[in-house]
């Protein structure tokens, strides 16, 4: 879950390496939640997480997946990020994963494509 390691990371926690720990995962037969066939929750959850953890940088993603839709409000979930006085994107990028590539600093971008 990128949201619980976002604010793990960028509010002031820390991802433990146990060699001798266990995780279970449990899985459901079917989702409890009804959603109308025309949600697609995966890319609404996306840009759930976007617009609340990614700032400025959202705008990457968004380059990527096209148009944004529907997605709810986020507003209690920026305000327990202002609350817990989480550090910024940026600082999670120069700080935990300072190799990621940032489109923003490409030369160019687009498709290539072969026309023959």
């Amino acid at each position: 879950n990128l949201e619980l390691s976002f604010k793990t990371w960028m509010c002031g926690g820390t991802l433990e390496i146990v060699p001798c720990s266990h995780v279970g995962h449990i899985f459901r037969k079917r989702s409890p939640y009804k959603w109308r066939s025309s949600v697609n929750v995966v890319q609404r959850n996306s840009v759930r997480l976007a617009e609340v953890w990614l700032d400025d940088y959202k705008k990457y993603y968004y380059q990527r997946i096209g148009t944004i839709g529907e997605y709810g409000d986020v507003s209690s979930r920026k305000e327990l990020r202002k609350n817990l006085q989480c550090k910024t994107f940026k600082w999670y990028l120069d700080t935990i994963f300072p190799e990621l590539f940032i489109p923003g600093d490409s030369a160019a971008q687009g498709e290539i494509k072969n026309i023959n």
